[in-house]
C-alpha cells in the first residue's frame, strides 16, 4: 500500500512539473509557524564568499530609507561592507544618509539604474517617496494609489558600467536589485566579463513568466545557480 501511495505522489509531482508547478514538501508545522523558517539566506551566501574575499563590494539598486524590507543594511552592520546605494526619490535621501551615518565605507548615489546614461521619467506619489516608486506609472496604479496622485519626476539614470566607474569601484561582488518590475532590464545591460558579480539578488514577483524565464536562461548561460526565496531569487556562482 505505501509502494502505491509513493507511485501516485511522484506520478502528479511529473504532472504537475509539466504544468510549471512544483509542490511544497516543507513540513505542515512550518507553514503554520512561519516565524521559525531561518530567512537570512543572502547572509549565508555573503559569508560563504566574504571567507575567499575580505573586500567583498556591492551595489544596491533602489533601497529607499535602507531600512524598510532591506537586505543590504543588516549586512553592513554585521560586515562592515563597502559599497554604492543608488536611490532615486529626493525626498527619502536624508533618512537614507541617517541609516548610514556610521558607515563611511558606503557611498550613497542619488539616481536611477538604467540601460543608459541621461534623464528619464520616474514615477512616486503626490504625498512623498514610496517603495513602489517605479519607471512604470501603471505600476503604482497596479499597487493602488490613485491616478490623481501620481507624480512625474526627471531623474538622472546612469548604467551600473558608468556608476562603477564614477565611484573608482574595478567590480561588484553583490549586487541586489528591487526596481520595482525594471529588473530584468537591468540585469541584461550588465556585462558580466567586466563586472563579475559573484551574486545577483532581484525580484522576480513583479516580472512576467517570460521575464522570468528568459533572465534566468540569461544569468544560468554566465554559470549562475539559483536559490528562490517568495519575491526574490539569488542568483550565485563560485568565485
Amino acid at each position: 500500500m505505501h509502494s502505491t501511495r509513493v507511485s501516485r505522489r511522484i506520478a502528479r509531482d511529473v504532472f504537475l512539473r509539466r504544468l510549471g508547478i512544483e509542490r511544497s514538501y516543507r513540513p505542515p508545522t512550518l507553514f503554520r509557524h512561519p516565524d521559525w523558517n531561518f530567512d537570512h539566506l543572502l547572509k549565508l551566501v555573503v559569508t560563504y564568499h566574504l571567507r575567499a574575499r575580505p573586500d567583498f563590494t556591492f551595489l544596491q539598486v533602489g533601497a529607499f530609507d535602507g531600512l524598510a524590507n532591506d537586505p543590504i543594511h543588516p549586512l553592513v552592520r554585521a560586515f562592515g561592507l563597502r559599497g554604492l546605494i543608488v536611490e532615486p526619490q529626493v525626498g527619502v535621501l536624508d533618512r537614507l544618509r541617517a541609516t548610514y551615518a556610521d558607515h563611511p565605507q558606503v557611498s550613497l548615489v542619488n539616481a536611477a539604474v538604467a540601460d543608459a546614461n541621461g534623464m528619464r521619467d520616474f514615477y512616486t506619489t503626490t504625498g512623498g517617496p514610496i517603495q513602489q516608486a517605479s519607471f512604470s506609472r501603471s505600476h503604482l496604479v497596479k499597487h493602488g494609489v490613485p491616478a490623481d496622485q501620481i507624480l512625474g519626476l526627471k531623474v538622472r539614470c546612469i548604467t551600473i558600467a558608468s556608476l562603477l566607474q564614477e565611484h573608482g569601484l574595478d567590480r561588484c561582488d553583490l549586487l541586489q536589485i528591487d526596481a520595482e518590475g525594471y529588473d530584468y532590464q537591468i540585469i541584461r545591460t550588465i556585462d558580466f566579463n567586466a563586472v563579475k558579480p559573484l551574486i545577483i539578488r532581484f525580484e522576480h514577483a513583479h516580472m512576467t513568466d517570460d521575464e522570468s524565464n528568459q533572465c534566468i536562461e540569461l544569468l544560468a548561460s554566465h554559470a549562475f545557480r539559483f536559490i528562490t526565496e517568495r519575491r526574490d531569487i539569488i542568483a550565485l556562482r563560485e568565485p
